[in-house]
């Protein structure tokens, strides 16, 4: 494959009343990778897919101080992704191990939406697989008429999500006009379906962690645990690494 399309951007295009977005990842998911110490195996591509998603769902918020967290739970594994990215483009993740439920197979999605005006609005499904699950969300907790596809070249990850707008049918009519370019990622695709481009803005690598965010932290731990810690605690941000020094009175 030919790769012609951009590293770490979203895409806006529409297409008559159909809204299409283009997630791309790569550097930005080896930074990750890095601060969570994932090698370039199963780990990193599902990091990848995860990337790509949370980008496409931030992108799609009309609100700047809304961001998304969105974290995967594989069953099987017991292993989960958890990527946040917010409304300017910047996105962090940290992984883990999970004690799944009992009687649940596949994949766990969990999806909150973090707003300061709306509070936050968490949702949870299941499905097979990532694609599975990510489909689950659309139609269960979006409730809306979309699709989703996520395509790999090398260590770059491209998330497509097109999503008719209200009063339209023509989701499946824009989905098989943008086809070809699932198979060679080349920007030129969209303009020959028809789209126009609507922008684009660019992904970095940026936690929201900050010393107030650990202080609360510390705050919302028992008694008995504060007591254990001492004058001061150290607290470490689980997306990347770092380290903050905060009073425990």
């Amino acid at each position: 494959m030919v790769t012609k399309m951009k590293n770490e951007v979203i895409q806006r295009y529409i297409q008559g009343d159909t809204l299409v977005i283009v997630s791309s990842v790569r550097d930005v998911c080896e930074e990750m990778a890095e601060k969570q110490n994932l090698t370039l195996n199963g780990d990193y591509i599902a990091l990848g897919s995860a990337a790509a998603f949370t980008a496409a769902l931030a992108a799609e918020q009309k609100e700047d101080e809304t961001y998304i967290t969105a974290c995967f739970k594989w069953v099987g594994t017991k292993k989960l992704i958890a990527v946040t990215a917010f409304g300017d483009g910047r996105m962090c993740a940290y992984s883990d191990k999970f004690e799944p439920p009992k009687d649940v197979e596949g994949v766990i999605l969990e999806v909150t939406r973090h707003s300061d005006v709306g509070g936050e609005y968490h949702s949870v499904v299941i499905g097979r697989n990532v694609q599975g699950a990510v489909n689950a969300y659309i139609s269960e907790s979006m409730q809306r008429n979309a699709k989703w596809k996520v395509v790999r070249d090398g260590r770059m990850t491209v998330g497509i999500f097109a999503e008719e707008l209200p009063g339209s049918s023509d989701l499946r009519k824009v989905w098989d006009s943008v086809k070809p370019f699932f198979r060679l990622l080349d920007e030129k695709e969209f303009e020959k379906a028809g789209c126009e481009k609507l922008g684009e803005s660019e992904l970095t690598f940026g936690c929201h962690c900050s010393k107030r965010s650990a202080q609360r932290i510390i705050e919302t731990l028992p008694k008995e645990e504060r007591e254990s810690l001492g004058p001061t605690a150290e607290v470490v941000c689980k997306f990347c690494g770092r380290k903050y020094e905060v009073e425990n009175g």
